[in-house]
């Protein structure tokens, strides 16, 4: 951006850089910006930006019960601008960022805004618009040397600076920095808004004048006589006299107000303070350090007409002896210190505070380059009426030496009487330096131990650095965002989420990898169905592989099962443990529910809820696995269809359900068969009258009809049974026997691929044995020689080598099936059959 030199430069400006403020001899002449006027002053950024340096400010309102609830939603605020966000954006942006923290500062009671509990959100404002300030600066075009600029033989100390100011960027950025620290300090100023107003009469001293109208009259008796007897500014000095002490108290306000609004970068204001105090000199003082400067004429014979203090050195040196003067006001000294550059004069006044340590290190420092500068060019400045031998007096007197920023901010540390930056400090201060990597390293050690706010706040530094190309460390921003999301996530509750765009887009912005277990772990806390929808919907939108995320989840639910429920606390009633498993038990088969919400999931559905059953099976929790295998049928109804025949999955479905239906059978039978039995007829006693002997006759007869009407409904019952078990045992191709290992699915690692096989294998030698027990069990559970005779026929069934059963069975449950079938032999024999269930022929 191209500078336009014909406007006035001003040294030591509180709100604008000394290239900016044109000023004559009169006292409040127009300000003209120029060149960081537009990074401070042309955005919505910094036009109602304040911060009120005085810390006493923050200490006092500190004590106030109303925290307020600044920063309430700012998560939300953050995520509409951060989403809209381009890099051909990142001003617009950042003024954003700021313009939201100062508008949820705003919703605090103005006493409350900038106390202990709120003044994180004022730190995270001014860093945005910090940084918004340097990147401004960095993408302005700037000469590269003085020498280009200086195009004539001599010319106004203005003309010169501002010519150095353009050319030099370590100058540039001191300024730029003193800027954005007085119009952080103007907002905070105006938004507080505790302090009393300087009430302007435009007569200074005014009781002390009172005093001296009235002299010894009757009304003054008691006439002070260590009063002064003069109204000149000098004259309690001079006389060594005091003014009323109501007078000394409006002075002190007027100066700690004067500082105040130089602090604040209100020079100004300041003038028109002491202007309405009635202290004109106060403010012309004020006005000594002007850069001298000639204002263009239109005509070349007209009158010359200047700006600024042709004398500046000399008034430096008079307001050095001002600020070193121990007698003074201390704001007062402060403030000719800080425009004459003497810092001795001003640490005072910063009461330890980071912000205003800095501000006045920094002005100091602006002050000291350019007043060697313009000892260096002493000879290129018209008119100047300083010799070069008080110059060098001057700069003795002041003894200040340059520094680099980074010794600046060590200076500024030694200053702070033990307290320690801030976070927000801590980052400004790399941002300021360019030191971008060391945020990255020292985030490492605040996502340990950072409050909330604070992680988001990293978190979009992080996005509005990527999208300016300075994100260094790229490894420790994704671990910054994952912190985040992982922090948005845990704050859910009632397993619900009112926005699942904004998880989904933060997530978004980590690796595909990380990207798919964070999205699984929001669908981990999201329970209720009527969410799980938008949760896909806003993953699918914003580019995540949402179907990964559901098999993540649902794979992280299978393993809750193995680690949560086989191990219930056991202080724990009966009753509790229950509500315990089917609570976990919901939530397990409710996470098949994701893959259902996408398209072409089946396979994948199908392969989890058979690991899934798997797992109820081996915890020994059958309900549980029937309840999978009707959701299955409910969230993919008509799936058979659908699916390839040759599948693998389908063929374990089917393995699985013909096994649990055969199970929920037994368990049927069982319960008739035992429970379901009809009790006799408690027998009479022998003096039973006649209507208790027809009362007996008639209960026993409709016992005989109960257990008859029991006993056919047992026969087929248990007919049903063995015929559902014997599917088990003669399932085509065998039971839980994969042939078709090459129509997996292959969205499964080769290592969960190997597991499963294991787990097919392991449930074939649980499961087998146990089902030729039941089936053992069914046909023993009365003497029938057809079923015993069946029996023995199972142990064919078992030797079989087309099948080979026999294989599964461990030695143990081999012996538990032949002494079962040795039963069914005894009985036989005891029938008067042989052992095979045989006629005996005697021949």
């Amino acid at each position: 951006m191209a500078l336009n030199l014909d406007r006035s430069l001003q040294l030591n400006s509180t709100q604008n850089t000394p290239l900016r403020n044109k000023r004559t001899r009169q006292l409040l002449q127009r300000e003209d910006t120029l060149n960081l006027s537009p990074i401070l002053n042309e955005t919505s950024l910094f036009k109602n930006l304040n911060d009120t340096t005085l810390k006493q400010v923050l200490d006092e309102s500190s004590v106030l019960v109303n925290t307020g609830n600044a920063g309430d939603g700012l998560n939300e605020a953050f995520f509409e601008i951060i989403q809209t966000s381009r890099p051909s954006d990142v001003l617009d942006t950042l003024a954003r960022l700021g313009q939201v923290c100062c508008d949820s500062l705003e919703l605090v009671e103005p006493w409350n805004r900038y106390n202990v509990h709120n003044y994180w959100l004022a730190e995270e404002a001014n860093t945005w618009k910090l940084l918004h300030c340097l990147y401004a600066d960095s993408i302005m075009e700037h000469p590269d040397s003085i020498e280009s600029l200086i195009t004539e033989p001599t010319l106004s100390q203005q003309t010169l600076v501002d010519a150095l100011f353009q050319s030099d960027a370590e100058l540039r950025l001191l300024q730029l920095l003193v800027d954005w620290l007085e119009a952080t300090a103007a907002y905070q100023e105006e938004a507080t808004i505790t302090s009393a107003p300087v009430i302007g009469n435009n007569v200074h001293w005014s009781n002390t004048l009172h005093q001296l109208l009235i002299g010894s009259t009757l009304f003054n008796k008691e006439r002070n006589k260590a009063m002064v007897t003069s109204m000149d500014p000098d004259a309690p000095r001079r006389q060594k006299k005091s003014i009323h002490s109501d007078d000394q108290k409006d002075d002190n306000d007027l100066c700690k107000r004067i500082f105040t609004e130089v602090r604040c970068g209100k020079f100004k204001e300041a003038v028109s303070l002491c202007i309405n105090a009635g202290q004109a000199w106060r403010g012309a003082v004020l006005q000594g350090w002007i850069l001298l400067h000639y204002l263009p004429r239109d005509d070349p014979n007209a009158p010359l007409e200047i700006s600024g203090n042709p004398s500046r050195d000399l008034w430096k040196w008079c307001a050095l002896n001002i600020a070193n003067n121990a007698s003074e006001n201390i704001h007062y000294r402060a403030t000719l210190g800080i425009l004459c550059g003497h810092l001795t004069s001003t640490i005072p006044a910063c009461q330890g505070n980071w912000e205003d340590l800095l501000w006045a290190h920094l002005r100091v420092q602006i002050e000291m380059r350019v007043d060697r500068f313009l000892h260096e060019h002493h000879l290129t400045v018209d008119a100047n009426t300083t010799t070069s031998d008080v110059m060098d007096l001057l700069q003795s007197e002041l003894q200040t030496e340059i520094l680099s920023l980074q010794q600046i901010f060590n200076a500024v540390k030694s200053l702070m009487d033990g307290k320690k930056e801030s976070h927000y400090q801590t980052c400004q201060r790399y941002l300021m330096l360019g030191q971008i990597r060391a945020i990255m390293q020292d985030s490492l050690v605040w996502l340990e131990s950072a409050e909330e706010r604070f992680i988001r706040f990293l978190a979009h530094l992080i996005l509005i650095l990527r999208q300016m190309g300075k994100d260094p460390q790229h490894d420790i921003g994704d671990k910054i965002l994952e912190k985040y999301v992982t922090q948005l996530i845990d704050k859910l509750v009632d397993g619900s989420i009112e926005c699942p765009e904004l998880i989904a887009y933060y997530t978004s912005t980590v690796p595909v990898a990380r990207q798919i277990l964070l999205y699984a772990e929001l669908m981990d806390h999201i329970q209720k169905s009527e969410y799980r929808e938008g949760v896909v919907s806003a993953g699918l939108n914003a580019g995540i592989d949402v179907a990964a995320s559901s098999r993540v989840a649902i794979k992280r639910a299978i393993t809750d099962i193995q680690q949560g429920y086989g191990n219930l606390d056991l202080t724990f009633t009966q009753t509790t443990a229950v509500e315990k498993d089917k609570t976990l038990i919901t939530k397990v088969i409710s996470s098949l529910e994701w893959l259902s919400l996408i398209e072409n999931q089946l396979q994948e559905a199908l392969w989890l809820s058979n690991a899934m059953i798997r797992t109820f099976i081996f915890i020994g929790n059958t309900d549980a696995a029937l309840a999978c295998i009707v959701s299955i049928n409910e969230m993919f109804p008509g799936f058979i269809n659908k699916i390839v025949p040759t599948s693998a999955e389908l063929r374990e479905h089917l393995c699985l359900k013909a096994y649990l239906e055969a199970l929920e059978s037994f368990a049927t039978w069982y319960r008739h068969f035992i429970s379901g039995q009809p009790k006799d007829v408690e027998p009479l006693p022998s003096d039973a009258s006649f209507s208790d002997k027809v009362h007996y006759e008639q209960r026993c007869a409709q016992v005989e009809q109960q257990k008859a009407r029991w006993s056919n409904a047992i026969l087929h019952q248990s007919r049903h049974t063995k015929n559902l078990l014997y599917n088990v045992l003669l399932f085509p191709g065998g039971w839980l026997q994969d042939e078709n290992d090459c129509d997996i699915s292959q969205n499964f690692t080769e290592e969960e691929k190997q597991e499963r096989i294991k787990q097919l294998e392991t449930l074939r030698r649980l499961c087998i044995p146990e089902v030729v027990i039941l089936i053992l069990k069914i046909l023993q559970s009365n003497e029938d020689i057809d079923n015993h005779k069946e029996a023995l026929k199972l142990s064919n069934l078992i030797a079989a080598e087309n099948r080979c059963l026999y294989k599964v069975f461990t030695k143990s449950k081999l012996i538990e099936v032949l002494d079962r079938i040795k039963e069914s032999s005894l009985l036989l024999l005891e029938k008067g059959l042989d052992m095979f269930g045989y006629e005996v022929n005697d021949e």
